[in-house]
């Protein structure tokens, strides 16, 4: 049950745009910037260290009963599933020690990279995104999978170890897309676009237009003091 102090912290999130379940699931060293319309579930975040923030972009999400880990991006517009690891340590038990054990072995720290996620990236239920992988824009990461290596932008990756089976749209398209950075874009021009045809978006796009602009709050010690 969470705390009072936690309820109260939540509430100020949700008045600046920001969901978090459990305030009570953020370590206290974990360092989180979100901009409005973001939104955490019932996700546990244990971030190595308290100097190097995790940013979640905009109208981003993750569902219930993930792990995050050595991560410090999440792009804008992401979906993320049920029970997703993101920034999983290669090695979180010390397999060069003489034991394996934490209780013993209790003053081994991993060290590993740092993932990203970009934006408009979709990974689904139950998959698993190791440490020091790069996420490309657009990507999509299948239920179950292990990513072990980088996934280029608008790749679709499945499978243990992860491989990429196709890409969502030809090269000219993806090179439209990743040009056109709509992720940037204001919201409510964005809501006009035809996002179900990719040659229609990126022609309708070629007009003129705002650039987004999303408040910020910052989340550390598991007090929430606005950014912006």
């Amino acid at each position: 049950m969470p705390s009072i102090l936690n309820r109260l912290e939540k509430l100020k999130a949700k008045r600046h745009g920001i969901r978090i379940h459990d305030f009570g699931n953020i370590s206290a060293r974990s360092h989180l910037i979100m901009e409005e319309h973001s939104r955490l579930g019932d996700v546990r975040v244990r971030l190595p260290k308290a100097d190097h923030p995790l940013r979640i972009g905009a109208h981003s999400y993750m569902r219930e009963g993930g792990e995050i880990w050595n991560l410090d991006s999440i792009g804008r517009f992401c979906s993320i599933g049920r029970n997703v690891i993101l920034g999983q340590p290669p090695n979180n038990h010390p397999i060069d020690w003489v034991s394996s054990s934490m209780s013993v072995s209790k003053d081994y720290v991993a060290d590993c990279n740092y993932t990203s996620i970009g934006n408009d990236v979709w990974i689904a239920h139950d998959a698993v995104v190791m440490a020091g992988v790069k996420i490309g824009d657009g990507a999509v990461v299948g239920r179950n999978a292990v990513v072990t290596k980088d996934v280029e932008p608008y790749q679709i990756v499945v499978g243990n170890p992860g491989k990429v089976v196709r890409a969502r749209f030809s090269m000219e398209q993806i090179v439209g897309l990743l040009q056109s950075q709509w992720w940037n874009n204001d919201y409510t021009f964005l809501a006009t676009l035809p996002f179900d045809d990719v040659d229609r978006f990126l022609q309708e796009l070629q007009t003129e237009r705002e650039s987004a602009i999303y408040r910020t709050v910052s989340i550390r010690n598991n007090k929430v003091a606005i950014e912006s």
